[in-house]
């Protein structure tokens, strides 16, 4: 990803949020209206942040929402990938703590980000 782009489609006084879309080079379209928006509170995400710091703040959190995107438009274009996660359904699993994060901390409060 090379560009991200962001439209603010509106703005929700009694929350005081901003709703923005966002689009990437690596989205179907570049067009960030094409996209579902976003809801961002400036004033409780980056208090004292001047206009132009919101913009950079949001269309740097833009960047993981557009490879969602593009992540969420290549599975719709593999069949054999969505059939693969279709299997899944009606499984279950269970696994040891140590196992999965990735300091084999057994802490349950750790986060893990993948």
């Amino acid at each position: 990803m090379n560009k991200i782009r962001m439209k603010i489609t509106g703005y929700e006084p009694e929350t005081h949020s901003l709703l923005v879309a966002f689009a990437s080079d690596t989205t179907s379209s570049t067009d960030p209206a094409a996209y579902p928006s976003y809801a961002f509170q400036p004033g409780a995400q980056w208090p004292g942040a001047s206009i132009d710091e919101i913009k950079k703040n949001m269309a740097a959190s833009g960047i993981g929402l557009a490879r969602n995107q593009a992540a969420k438009e290549a599975l719709q274009a593999n069949a054999a990938e969505q059939q693969a996660l279709l299997s899944l359904v009606g499984q279950e699993f269970e696994y040891n703590i140590a196992d999965i994060v990735p300091d084999n901390s057994t802490d349950v409060n750790t986060q893990v980000v993948i």
